[in-house]
């Protein structure tokens, strides 16, 4: 084949190639080749033609060659090392593209392959260097950018980053993963609604995505909206059965929901397809030990840390089977080896922090409670203008205590607004809205206040109008030495006088006997309290007791529940009329001041009773760090603890039925 004639099939061979037809340009440029086999510009095209229809490992051999045949041609040694890109060798490509920088130093793609190669190596510090000479010389690249923007959360530019992605879409909206990744650095930053604002924006530009379905079910569990977690996490698996991530993250929503036994069957699917998933093991041990099966919780999650000693939840979540267990030595070194590998994993802290309580310890506990916030065992957190109260003397300065937690946990930690009214000159209350009434006229001297609405995430810091604002929840942790010698549990709650004498007279019209209140459950039943909370039928022997008047004191409670009760006891469980047991506290304060005593579960109407200074037997589980170290509750006097060995709230109620036996005898 003479030259001309070559010349022109080069020709043809190229026309093809560059209309997209490689299937035809290949074998004419082969056929070419057996005539001219170091011809280094017919080995360039040939090799990148292979490139461009993955067969890297063909390409490279004939790349090498034409380099090697024209050592001063900067395309070829740039092709040259996107096909070792392509074929797994990253550090040769890396070489090739910086060869080819030295032939043409300013060439914007030369620039951008190399830092491509860099990522792939990890160097991605340099890779950022690359891509930013990339972009002087074509600076609205899409591909540039949105590269940059990754190596940029490579190296923990999240701010670069930002503004990389930003770029990326200001120059094509409709980039989903530019949105999908932007999401992920506002989860980084914790920023849940704005990440899942960014993951719905990539959801409307490629609908029905496995990949971002599951990254906004698991902002939506961050915010609270579990059902809509769920929804996504469902049509995750339903775009990608295959993928474990999903069903894992399925588990997740449904474990949110309380739901553990379909979270277990999700998390079961997820590791039959990723068996080493150790992430996936520590949320099934965890699903495992809420449903008691403490054996196989203990043994998935001991599989877990065999894999993976580092992973900090799973030695959190195994020292959860610990304490089930009451091996209270065991579960502080699990939690203490978690705290070390991630001193920011809230749950185990909240954990510790418990425990710690649990044994008086009220320094450290109270410093690892503060998490309660970020675990999520507290109302969000809430931010001000002015300094947290460190437990310091103001005697001319004012203190904003608010509420973090439910109303239980409200009345106990109010049990210390006395010793901290003591500290400051003005001591400035906000209550949960039903409380108005009693704080103000229990607390007269201090300023109470009903608590604002929340404000929206993102809002700017409250201005308190206080010098300094406190949760009630730290209040222990700050004052417990000083408040628990000096009140020593003393009765607190003023009830309403007027309402008082009503519920005397109704209380008076039932006849004669002991009063009894009685409230046998939590208006907020998961799986993981059902433990603190013992059979409706135990409670009946206490409503058919001779001389005994059993008053309802249960919020919430079925008109099914209260007549299974009756039908069980062959008794009458007399309820106030008219009083709304969970909105109207000051009736509820009025009745339970008549009373001669109460008999609860683990509930506010315990509290509210110890607050009265009416005497009020108490069940519970295992471990109470409310105890504070003791083997009482201190916050209140007249409480009195119900025996439960083990944890065995049966053995509880039959001491609270011989107790009362003997009260009224």
């Amino acid at each position: 084949m003479n030259k001309t004639v070559f010349d022109a099939r080069l020709r043809e061979a190229l026309r093809l190639h560059q209309a997209g037809d490689l299937s035809a340009a290949v074998p004419l440029y082969k056929t070419l080749m057996r005539q001219r086999p170091d011809h280094g510009p017919l080995l360039n095209l040939l090799g990148v033609a292979l490139l461009q229809l993955g067969s890297a490992g063909q390409a490279v051999p004939l790349l090498q060659k034409a380099v090697a045949s024209s050592p001063t041609a900067a395309d070829m040694a740039d092709n040259l090392g996107s096909a070792l890109r392509a074929a797994g060798q990253p550090a040769a490509a890396a070489e090739a593209h910086r060869r080819a920088l030295t032939l043409k130093p300013d060439q914007p793609s030369f620039h951008f392959n190399l830092g491509n190669a860099l990522a792939d190596l990890g160097a991605h510090r340099e890779a950022v260097e690359a891509y930013r000479r990339a972009l002087l010389g074509r600076p609205s690249h899409v591909g540039t950018h949105f590269n940059l923007a990754n190596s940029c959360v490579a190296v923990g530019d999240l701010e670069g980053a930002v503004a990389e992605f930003r770029a990326v879409l200001a120059l094509d909206p409709g980039h989903a993963q530019a949105w999908n990744n932007l999401g992920g650095i506002f989860a980084v930053r914790q920023q849940w609604t704005a990440a899942a604002n960014a993951y719905r924006q990539s959801l409307l530009l490629r609908p029905g995505h496995g990949e971002t379905l599951t990254n906004l079910g698991n902002m939506l569990v961050r915010l609270g909206d579990l059902e809509g977690a769920l929804d996504c996490h469902r049509q995750a698996v339903a775009a990608n059965p295959q993928h474990a991530e999903a069903h894992i993250s399925q588990g997740v929503a449904l474990q949110a929901l309380d739901r553990p036994l379909e979270a277990v069957r999700a998390y079961r699917a997820g590791l039959a397809l990723a068996p080493g998933h150790a992430g996936g093991m520590a949320n099934l041990g965890t699903a495992l030990e809420v449903l008691g099966q403490l054996d196989e919780a203990e043994a998935v999650l001991s599989r877990a840390l065999s894999l993976d000693a580092s992973h900090a939840e799973a030695w959190g979540n195994l020292a959860l089977c610990r304490l089930q267990r009451r091996q209270v030595g065991s579960a502080m070194a699990d939690l203490d080896r978690a705290l070390a590998l991630d001193p920011d994993l809230a749950n185990a802290r909240m954990s510790r922090a418990l425990l710690l309580l649990e044994q008086g310890h009220l320094g450290k506990g109270g410093a690892d409670y503060e998490s309660r916030f970020a675990a999520g065992e507290a109302r969000p957190q809430r931010t001000f203008t002015v300094p947290a109260w460190q437990g310091e003397t103001l005697p001319e300065g004012s203190l904003l205590l608010w509420r973090e937690q439910g109303l239980g946990d409200e009345l106990m930690f109010a049990s210390f607004y006395h010793a901290a009214a003591a500290r400051v000159g003005q001591l400035i209350i906000e209550c949960d809205k039903r409380l108005l009434g009693l704080f103000t006229r229990s607390f007269p001297t201090l300023t109470v206040r009903p608590e604002p609405p929340l404000p929206p995430p993102g809002s700017p810091p409250e201005q308190p109008q206080a010098q300094r604002h406190c949760p009630a929840g730290t209040l222990p942790a700050l004052l417990a030495g000083e408040a628990l010698s000096a009140y020593q549990g003393s009765p607190y709650l003023v009830p309403d006088r007027r309402r008082t004498a009503v519920m005397r007279d109704w209380l008076n019209s039932l006849g004669t006997g002991l009063r009894v209140g009685l409230c046998w459950r939590s208006r907020l039943m998961t799986h993981r309290r059902l433990a603190s909370y013992g059979a409706l039928d135990w409670w009946a022997p206490l409503l058919a007791e001779p001389g005994v008047i059993p008053i309802n004191l249960q919020y919430g409670a079925l008109p099914e529940e209260i007549g299974l009760l009756e039908c069980q006891a062959g008794a009458r469980l007399h309820q106030a009329p008219g009083l709304d047991l969970t909105d109207d506290l000051e009736g509820v304060a009025a009745l339970i001041a008549n009373l001669d005593l109460v008999i609860t579960a683990p509930t506010a109407i315990g509290e509210m009773a110890g607050a009265l200074g009416v005497p009020v037997w108490r069940t519970g589980g295992i471990g109470d760090w409310s105890r504070l170290g003791t083997a009482v509750r201190p916050w209140f006097a007249s409480q009195k603890l119900l025996p439960a060995p083990a944890g065995n709230l049966e053995h509880a109620m039959r001491s609270a039925y011989n107790m009362l036996q003997r009260l009224r005898s």
